[in-house]
């Protein structure tokens, strides 16, 4: 997947706090934590594409094809495993945890009473994340170093040290406890490699420590064409999923929308009936297939987002609420991206169906 990794985690974590009684802000900070976490692992395409820009100096030519032989030498294989996941969750609450400071609290309560205080409960928990964390760095770097070799274990480093600014910047800026925070980033780490499993080659799910779980990409069909629908399918269906926690967790009415799915109903505009028109595609391009994507990304994306523009421009002329002119015309701007962003992904939704069916009914 590509944005669905995030739109995932988001979801099944502000669902799961809203359903576990977290109020609704909460639970919407908590889903955005897990949604950074699950970005975070896709943070080693950058040592990727160095390395094949390198690669392109010394010969290798230029192109997606190209370009995933040798990244997929480097990406997914040090910052997606599992194990990967569990000591970057520690790091995450760890960094947390400590940038709040509760640390210093524990020679005062435990000095002052027998019983441990409610801020030294919090400092020994900082400790044990903190601890937890540098063992599993002391494992993990070593075990790189290894079974791969110095450079798995330098990005393995790097990739932890950025995720231990990432919960240091949520712990200062969020109340939630670093108990949640763990949860949700953990989700967010932990969900992401599954993923992956649909596209190329699925990440080594248990190194450095163990043998992979998947050595072929799942398929989801055996017709080339219907199969990479069927991803395009399954991305599109976490996003929705996304959307509509987010819808029933409140989010709308910071745009100017009600909340919950009539909301949503209420706000995608009939211009995504554009999409439809993209089955004419199934006679004037290649047939898109896993190794030719971009048949279809390079397509139907494009015309998403023409669309999304279109309605989005359209909306955003008139505020959907009454206040200063100042905040009419923020309000403006937001209901109006808004109601873009819902047409377009209605519009790529609606021509992912037209192609499918025009296709399986001219086979």
């Amino acid at each position: 997947m590509f944005v669905g990794h995030e739109f995932l985690a988001f979801a099944l974590v502000g669902w799961g706090a809203r359903r576990v009684g977290t109020d609704d802000r909460t639970a919407l900070i908590l889903g955005g934590v897990a949604a950074l976490a699950s970005l975070l692992p896709d943070l080693d395409v950058v040592y990727a594409a160095a390395t094949y820009a390198v690669a392109v100096g010394t010969g290798t030519p230029f192109g997606w094809e190209p370009f995933w032989g040798v990244a997929n030498g480097v990406h997914r294989v040090v910052t997606h495993p599992l194990p990967v996941g569990v000591v970057a969750t520690l790091v995450f609450a760890a960094a947390a945890a400590l940038v709040r400071a509760d640390s210093r609290s524990v020679l005062r309560s435990s000095a002052s009473s027998p019983v441990l205080s409610v801020h030294a409960r919090n400092a020994l928990g900082t400790v044990v994340a903190a601890l937890a964390a540098a063992v599993g760095i002391a494992v993990l770097l070593p075990a790189f170093w290894q079974s791969l070799d110095r450079t798995a274990a330098t990005v393995a480093a790097a990739y932890l040290s950025a995720v231990g600014v990432a919960g240091a910047l949520v712990g200062r800026w969020t109340s939630a406890s670093t108990a949640s925070l763990a949860v949700a980033a953990g989700a967010g780490f932990l969900t992401h490699p599954f993923g992956d499993v649909f596209l190329a080659v699925p990440p080594p799910m248990l190194s450095p420590v163990g043998p992979p779980l998947f050595t072929e990409r799942v398929s989801l069909a055996t017709d080339p064409t219907v199969e990479i629908l069927a991803v395009l399918f399954v991305e599109l269906a976490v996003v929705w999923f996304g959307i509509a926690v987010a819808s029933r967790l409140g989010a709308g009415e910071f745009v100017g929308i009600d909340g919950g799915l009539s909301g949503l109903r209420d706000v995608i505009g009939v211009r995504s009936a554009a999409g439809l028109s993209y089955g004419v595609a199934v006679f004037v391009l290649p047939r898109p297939t896993i190794t030719d994507a971009h048949w279809l990304g390079f397509t139907i994306v494009p015309l998403a987002v023409a669309v999304g523009l279109w309605a989005g421009r359209a909306n955003g002329r008139s505020p959907p609420t009454s206040g200063s002119s100042g905040s009419l015309g923020w309000g403006r701007h937001r209901f109006g991206a808004t109601i873009g962003t819902l047409t377009g992904l209605t519009t790529l939704t609606l021509s992912a169906v037209a192609y499918l069916v025009v296709y399986l009914l001219s086979s």
